[in-house]
């Protein structure tokens, strides 16, 4: 057979081969997913994503001096988006997440967090809630006057957090490292406006019979904290999104209790 001739019919096969493969994976897993969907829902798992930043008082610029105790509530309108055709109608899939975090101070300007919370998905035939939990700590590095006139103050810090949870996509773990900043306005004795900004990078690993997951995803979270420190009552609104491509922002809040 003249070499040409093989070669076309052993490019053939291949083709066959090649063919035939993405046709048995795509009934023995679904429809392939996006780039990054599988390590966006993993991460949906646990409260490092499914929760709203946590404004602590390392962000305030003051020392936190009792426990506090924060509800949390994070909602993401479409955890599916990325399968959603170009035309055609789309199941949508919502997530609710509720999370209490209890949060000590370890120093006049670091805290160390525990948060517990369930994961619930809204759809039809969803298995309901799922547990999640995490454990976290964030250090003020620096604390310094913007404005005089103002009262506004620069604070960045730096964050850690692990974080496990049990999506449908089986036990999944994360590690988070982030450089939080924000701007606190207003005097030190009244009520203080604290925009602030988290980004970070948060490595994922699950292991399920759909198969292993080992990546790293960044995410940027931000908000507004209203905070006074005469008072043991603060709250905060914000959203965190993980940059995977035609994923949605996910929303939420947070009200706290002690601190002073």
């Amino acid at each position: 057979m003249p070499t040409a001739i093989r070669r076309r019919a052993l490019l053939g096969v291949a083709c066959v081969v090649l063919i035939v493969a993405r046709r048995v994976a795509a009934q023995s897993l679904g429809t392939p997913s996006p780039p990054g969907f599988p390590e966006y829902l993993a991460l949906l798992g646990t409260p490092t994503a499914s929760l709203p930043p946590l404004a602590t008082y390392m962000l305030t610029g003051i020392a936190q001096r009792s426990p506090q105790l924060v509800a949390r509530y994070g909602y993401v309108a479409d955890i599916t988006r990325p399968l959603a055709p170009s035309t055609g109608g789309h199941a949508a899939r919502s997530l609710d997440s509720f999370g209490l975090t209890g949060v000590l101070p370890a120093g006049l300007g670091a805290t160390i967090s525990l948060t517990a919370g369930l994961s619930n998905e809204r759809c039809t035939g969803c298995a309901g809630s799922r547990f999640m939990a995490s454990l976290a700590s964030d250090y003020r590095i620096l604390s310094t006057s913007v404005d005089a006139s103002t009262a506004t103050r620069l604070t960045v810090g730096t964050s850690g957090e692990i974080g496990v949870g049990h999506p449908a996509a089986g036990t999944t773990w994360t590690a988070d490292v982030g450089i939080p900043l924000a701007l606190a306005v207003g005097g030190a004795t009244g009520t203080q406006i604290i925009p602030f900004v988290t980004p970070s990078f948060a490595l994922v690993a699950t292991s399920s019979a759909g198969g292993d997951i080992r990546a790293g995803r960044g995410l940027i979270g931000a908000g507004v904290s209203l905070f006074n420190a005469k008072s043991m009552l603060a709250a905060s609104a914000g959203f965190q999104y993980v940059f995977v491509s035609n994923t949605e922002l996910q929303f939420g809040i947070a009200l706290s209790l002690g601190g002073r």
